[in-house]
């Protein structure tokens, strides 16, 4: 699973071309969140300096500013250069987690006693 936060330039692993043989450097990836079924497409370069895997750098907010935090599916289709028609083929499909720029912080309470009375016990 991808996990991205706003605000952050995150980094994306995958073995999009293990189950191909064409020599790929672009890849586009498109997002589809499972709630709203919103879509973003996002063109990246590979920057792996292996074949065993596919490394992407990512600036979250250039594509999700305005998107819903939360579960999304995604799709990998590649391409050998840029502007370059992407293959037809899924190359990689899986899921996302967009989450917000602000970790959760849950609310406490100071004021309530802790004692309690308990009866017939």
């Amino acid at each position: 699973m991808i996990n991205l936060k706003k605000g952050n330039t995150d980094t994306i692993i995958v073995t999009s071309k293990e189950m191909t043989t064409l020599s790929l450097s672009i890849f586009k990836f498109i997002f589809t969140n499972r709630i709203t079924q919103d879509e973003v497409s996002v063109w990246l370069t590979n920057i792996s300096t292996t074949d065993r895997y596919q490394k992407f750098s990512i600036v979250t907010n250039t594509y999700f500013l305005n998107e819903d935090t939360g579960l999304w599916s995604y799709e990998i289709y590649g391409s050998a250069s840029i502007g370059g028609s992407p293959t037809t083929t899924i190359l990689e499909t899986g899921y996302m987690n967009l989450n917000p720029a602000t970790d959760f912080a849950p609310e406490y309470y100071s004021e309530q006693s802790n004692q309690f009375k308990t009866y017939n016990g």
